[in-house]
């Protein structure tokens, strides 16, 4: 007999969204290396009422990547630059994460 559902979902998601030859890339996560693929369908600009401008990444990496899952509103340094947890779902066996960070 085949794969799950759910299995057949993480074979595709680890073999096509997180292939370095397809979507994926490496990146510096808190100042480990994490293999990500980023959502570009994002604006990279966000406008809050009260006119405050802001960027915003989505991003999938597989859970067991990280070595604790993050959580909201915490700070992380991203490729660099810090940025602010603002979301995190759980679909699966990976996470969708999405990141925050205000800009002058």
């Amino acid at each position: 007999m085949g794969n799950t559902f759910k299995e057949q979902v993480y074979e595709d998601f680890k073999n096509v969204l997180m292939n370095l030859e397809e979507y994926g890339r490496e990146c510096s996560w808190n100042g480990y290396p994490l293999q990500i693929a980023e959502d570009a369908r994002i604006n990279t600009q966000l406008y809050e009422a009260q006119g405050v401008n802001f960027d915003k990444k989505i991003i999938y990496c597989r859970e067991i990547d990280l070595a604790s899952p993050p959580s909201v509103t915490e700070q992380v340094n991203f490729d660099g630059e810090y940025w602010y947890v603002s979301d995190v779902k759980t679909p699966f066996s990976y996470f969708i994460i999405t990141l925050e960070r205000r800009i002058s």
